[in-house]
This record gives C-alpha cells, sequence and structure tokens, in this order.
C-alpha cells in the first residue's frame, strides 16, 4: 500500500456536484461549526466562589442544532410519551478559570504546573451548593426526574417525556431517516425561564446527529490472514509493528531500562458503544511477553457485555497494555444507545475528572465537527478544560480521513473532539521498523485510496477548526504554526454547494493535529481469534497515552509534576534545549497538507521520543 498517494490538482466540477448530492442525502454538507453562544456570568478572584446574589438576567439559547445536518426533509414528530435523558450543564466562573488554567501551563508563572483537585476547582470555579439546589427544584417541579448530579457541579444528569421537554423548553423533537441513519432534532430555540437560565449553560440531548467513528482501518482482511494464525509465531509475522518494535522506535525502552513500566500508575481509556473480548487481550499478553492486563470496566451510561466489538476497545487495551505493562487500566465505558454521543463524552470525562484516578486519558471516537452543535462541542471542551485543570493529559485521535469528511472528498473538516481547544489531538504517521528494533522510516500517514466514501483509512487527520468559539490558543506557535494553504487551486472546500469558498489555514481558529505516532495499519492486534495488522489514529492515541504516563510515573518519582494537557507539548518544542522531544515528520501528506519541518497540518510536531521528553521535563 502505498502512503504517499496525491489527489488530482483540480477537482473535477461534475464530481463536484456529484459530491454535493451525496452531502445532502447523508446530512454532511454544511459549514462546520456555527456563531456560539455566550453566557453572561459575573467574574469572581480564582480563590473565591461564584456570587450567591440575585444571578444576572439572561435569555441565551441552551442548545443549537448542528450545522451539519444540512437542509432536512420533515421530519416526524417524537412520541410524547417517549423518555429522553438530557445533561444540563451548570454554569462556571469561565473566565477565572481559563485565566487560571492558562497559568498553569506558562513556565515562570507562579502558578506553573500546580494543577488542581476536584475540590479546589469547585471552590473555585463552580455555582454554590444553594445554586444548583435552585437548578435541581426547578427540574423536579417541572416533571423532570434527576438522575444524578456530579461532585464537581459542572451537571445535572435527568430524564423526562418528550412532552414535558418541548413544553418546558419550548420546542418541538422530531425524528428523521436519512440513508439509513435515524436521528431526532429539536426544532426551535430552547431556553430556560429565570432563575434557572442564569445557572445553566446548555443542555445537551436534545439531538443525537453525531455518533462516533470507531471501526479502525485493518491492512489485512479478516478472512486474508489464513497466514496470520492465532499461535504466538505469527506475532510481528508480514512486517508488522509489535510492542518491542513500537517501544524501541519511541523509546518506551529506555524508560524501561530506568524500571518506570506504569507500576502505581492508572491510565484510562473511553470506549464510546465499543466492547472487547478479554480472551482476545489475554492471547495479546501472552504473545507480547507481559503478564495479564490489569483492566477494570467502568459503567458511566449503560453496560456493555464482553464481546468482539469493531475492533477498536480491543486495540486501545493491547497497546496501552503492551507499551506500560504493569499499569492498571480503567476503561470507562458507554452503551452507545443510552445518550448521544456528546452526552456520553461529557458524562465519561466528568466521571474522569471526579474519580480523579486516572493520570493520563486515551480517546479514539470522533467525527466530523460540524455532526455536534456548537453548545455540545463547548460542554466537551469545559470537560476537558477541568482535566487539564487536574494536569491529566487527553489524548484524542485526529481521525483517519485525511484532510477531509468522512463523506466527502474534497470538503475539508476536521474532527471533534480532536479539535477541541483542550485536547491533545494525536495524528499518524507510517512508522517502519527493521528486523533489529531500529527505526527506519517516519512519514505522514496518507494511504489515499481514492474511494468516493472514508472507510477510516485515507491518512492523518489535519487542518483547521470552523467553530469560531475555538479561537486559536496562545500557545499554539512555533515554527510552521503560520504555514499557509489554500484550497482555491486543488478545489478543497470548507462547505459543499459553495465551491468559490476554498478553504484557508491558517484561519485564526484551532489547528489539528498537536502530535502523532503509528497509525498506517501494519500494527500487529490480536482480534477476533488472529493476529491482524490493524492501525489509524485510533491506534496513535493509545500509543501516546502509554508512553505519557510511563514518562508521569518517572517525574512523579523525581518529584516533579506530570505533563498535564496541550500547552505543556508547544513547550516542550519551543524549549527543546538540547533534548529531540519529537521526532519531526518532513515526508508525506494527508491529501492535501503538507508535512514540513516544525509543526503542520498532518502529523503537528511529531512522533515522540519519551525518554527525551522526560529529560527535558526534568530539566524545566
Amino acid at each position: 500500500m502505498n502512503n504517499q498517494v496525491k489527489k488530482s490538482p483540480l477537482f473535477p466540477l461534475q464530481l463536484a456536484f456529484g459530491i454535493a448530492i451525496i452531502a445532502l442525502l447523508v446530512g454532511a454538507c454544511s459549514l462546520p461549526g456555527a456563531q456560539s453562544t455566550t453566557t453572561t456570568t459575573t467574574t469572581t478572584p480564582a480563590t473565591g466562589r461564584t456570587p450567591t446574589a440575585t444571578p444576572q438576567k439572561s435569555t441565551h439559547p441552551v442548545a443549537d442544532q448542528p450545522t451539519g445536518t444540512g437542509k432536512l426533509p420533515s421530519g416526524t414528530p417524537l412520541p410524547q410519551d417517549e423518555v429522553k435523558p438530557l445533561t444540563f450543564i451548570l454554569n462556571y466562573n469561565d473566565t477565572a478559570m481559563e485565566q487560571d488554567v492558562a497559568q498553569m501551563y506558562t513556565p515562570g508563572s507562579a502558578t506553573f504546573h500546580k494543577y488542581l483537585t476536584p475540590d479546589q476547582i469547585v471552590q473555585r470555579y463552580a455555582l454554590p451548593d444553594v445554586q444548583q439546589q435552585q437548578v435541581i427544584d426547578w427540574l423536579t417541579q417541572h416533571g423532570y426526574g434527576v438522575d444524578s448530579t456530579d461532585a464537581l457541579h459542572t451537571s445535572i444528569k435527568v430524564h423526562a417525556t418528550v412532552a414535558t421537554i418541548e413544553q418546558t423548553l419550548n420546542i418541538t423533537l422530531n425524528a428523521y431517516s436519512i440513508n439509513g441513519h435515524e436521528f431526532f432534532l429539536q426544532q426551535g430555540e430552547p431556553k430556560l425561564p429565570e432563575p434557572v437560565s442564569s445557572l445553566v449553560a446548555s443542555v445537551i440531548g436534545l439531538d443525537n446527529f453525531a455518533f462516533p467513528q470507531f471501526q479502525p482501518p485493518f491492512g489485512f482482511s479478516i478472512h486474508h490472514i489464513a497466514s496470520l494464525a492465532s499461535d504466538c509465531s505469527k506475532y510481528g509475522a508480514n512486517q508488522t509493528l509489535t510492542r518491542n518494535k513500537l517501544a524501541a522506535a519511541y523509546q518506551v525502552n529506555q524508560l524501561y531500562q530506568q524500571g518506570f513500566q506504569g507500576q502505581g500508575m492508572t491510565i484510562g481509556v473511553a470506549e464510546f458503544g465499543d466492547t472487547y473480548s478479554p480472551q482476545d487481550l489475554a492471547n495479546y499478553a501472552a504473545c507480547a511477553g507481559i503478564s495479564a492486563p490489569n483492566v477494570q470496566n467502568v459503567d458511566v451510561d449503560g453496560h456493555l457485555a464482553a464481546g468482539s466489538g469493531q475492533g477498536e476497545a480491543i486495540m486501545d487495551l493491547e497497546l496501552i497494555a503492551g507499551l506500560a505493562p504493569k499499569a492498571q487500566i480503567l476503561d470507562y465505558q458507554t452503551d452507545g444507545q443510552s445518550t448521544s454521543f456528546a452526552q456520553s463524552m461529557v458524562d465519561v470525562f466528568n466521571r474522569v475528572a471526579t474519580d480523579h484516578k486516572v493520570q493520563v486519558l486515551s480517546v479514539s471516537y470522533g467525527t466530523f465537527e460540524s455532526a455536534f452543535s456548537t453548545t455540545e462541542q463547548a460542554a466537551v471542551n469545559k470537560s476537558l478544560r477541568t482535566l487539564a485543570a487536574e494536569g491529566i493529559s487527553v489524548f484524542i485521535s485526529s481521525g483517519d480521513c485525511g484532510a477531509f469528511t468522512q463523506r466527502l472528498q474534497h470538503i475539508a473538516v476536521v474532527a471533534f473532539p480532536a479539535s477541541a481547544v483542550y485536547s491533545i489531538a494525536v495524528g499518524g504517521t507510517h512508522l517502519q521498523v527493521n528486523d533489529s528494533n531500529a527505526r527506519s522510516s517516519e512519514t505522514a500517514w496518507s494511504a489515499g485510496d481514492n474511494l468516493p466514501v472514508c472507510s477510516n483509512n485515507w491518512g492523518s487527520g489535519g487542518g483547521v477548526s470552523e467553530n469560531p468559539a475555538f479561537t486559536r490558543p496562545s500557545w499554539q506557535v512555533g515554527t510552521g504554526t503560520t504555514t499557509a494553504y489554500d484550497g482555491a487551486s486543488s478545489g478543497v472546500f470548507i462547505r459543499a454547494f459553495d465551491f468559490a469558498d476554498a478553504v484557508k489555514a491558517p484561519n485564526g481558529l484551532r489547528q489539528v493535529p498537536d502530535v502523532a505516532a503509528a497509525a498506517f495499519p501494519n500494527i500487529a492486534v490480536y482480534y477476533k481469534g488472529a493476529w491482524v495488522a490493524s492501525g489509524g489514529t485510533s491506534a496513535a492515541a493509545p500509543i501516546w497515552a502509554a508512553g505519557a504516563l510511563l514518562v508521569d510515573q518517572a517525574l512523579q518519582q523525581k518529584g516533579k509534576p506530570v505533563l498535564g494537557g496541550v500547552p505543556e507539548f508547544y513547550t516542550l518544542a519551543n524549549h527543546p534545549g538540547n533534548f529531540h522531544p519529537y521526532n519531526d515528520i518532513t515526508a508525506g501528506d494527508n491529501l492535501f497538507y503538507q508535512a514540513t519541518p516544525g509543526w503542520d497540518y498532518t502529523s503537528g510536531w511529531g512522533s515522540p521520543n519519551f525518554n527525551d521528553i522526560l529529560q527535558l521535563e526534568t530539566s524545566l
């Protein structure tokens, strides 16, 4: 498979209109993102609670529609007695928290690397108990059943009938079925009355348009792997990457030599509707030469029974267990049905922050940015901000459709939640390691199969956000971050039906990815009782997560703070000293953006040199 295939320089107009029709059918044709809504809050010092005085008047809408739905036909009203779960996102003192988190990641500041505990976060930024209770009282008085409130005062999970939701929010909920995709959406602009309007930032769960894309690419289909039988002698066959090859390529083995294998550390992995076979995991461990992984499943929304799944969950766990063999793994699971994808992410991230047990979280799920409303994106980003404030590193795969959407070539879209400001977005590379476990080459991953619909194998997700709320953060600077691209000459657009509006980068908004790791589907994974070659950025994220955990272990033993959130990885790149924290990827593309020296839209700063990262962190 050639990972350097390029698209033709001009996009034929006939194909453009054909793709546009497909866009209409599958509902992925609108500009990603929409104007964000702002919440009026009272700023308080970082050391104080939000005041308990009468809240300011607010009439902000608490939810909007995903723009990626495009123009829809008339929907069918949902049954009035159908019960839906919703999540009410409570206001935080966002101004103070944004300022404080920025200082946590600013070298030389008085609070540099001084992360917060959950109790400190509640004390500094959350609504007081009395105001949270006001929201709970309003909900119960208006027919909502309160399921839970999280200890961080970030959200209230409820359920109610469609009739109750429509009446209290002054909207209607309609069902749609388009091209086999069934979903529901709100119609109207939902608002809450005072005083709850001033206490609630948004309501999540009024649509379920977005759903996770979680099947990783496979280099060998299941029916083509007779030569890769399930016995251990076939582990690493056909030049597939084993855990030893990955460990050697990214200096993880140098951490092993110092005694760091994850002892006493806990790493989280998020699974949204995909399950795994414990027997597959046990067989992988036996062949990889590691002890049985210590995995604890944590039910967040619903319950997942064991099973083969789509291959995502098992790959996450195998790569983490292989590279951090003595760490405890907490598998935060949702069943993919009880709540919408956006709700599930908020619930998982808030649960991780509340538990405060893991040092690192790996997330291998996402879909095109405009499948989510701006209120959904804001809620997820706030949850990620909380994790960054706690010093928890959250690595999120950037997507496997190159610079484009899952459905449309030449419509440039980044994936969410990778595009969230507080995610550590992980792109993909094509890593090759020789029989001596030496890294022989590494280029940007771009399979380029030229199919009109992406099957998660076009290459490393990357590009620019189109959500105006995700302004380019102050820390996203350095060589390559201002490299300019204009899609006009190659027919790369940011929305269908508007062929004059070419994508431009930079555009003043969040840029993806931040870092990268092996993603070309040549990684040995044990799945459904056989060895397969798999990959995707959903492999790159757990590779980074496992390596970062070992760095954290070493830092803690040396009395140093853990790595923490995404700004730290730009500090490493911009102040490397005598170290080389990243393998700079300078060859290849993701079917539009080119790999360049420094940061780029295919691989961010590049793939990791974990021992150099440790040495650099120790010197800071």
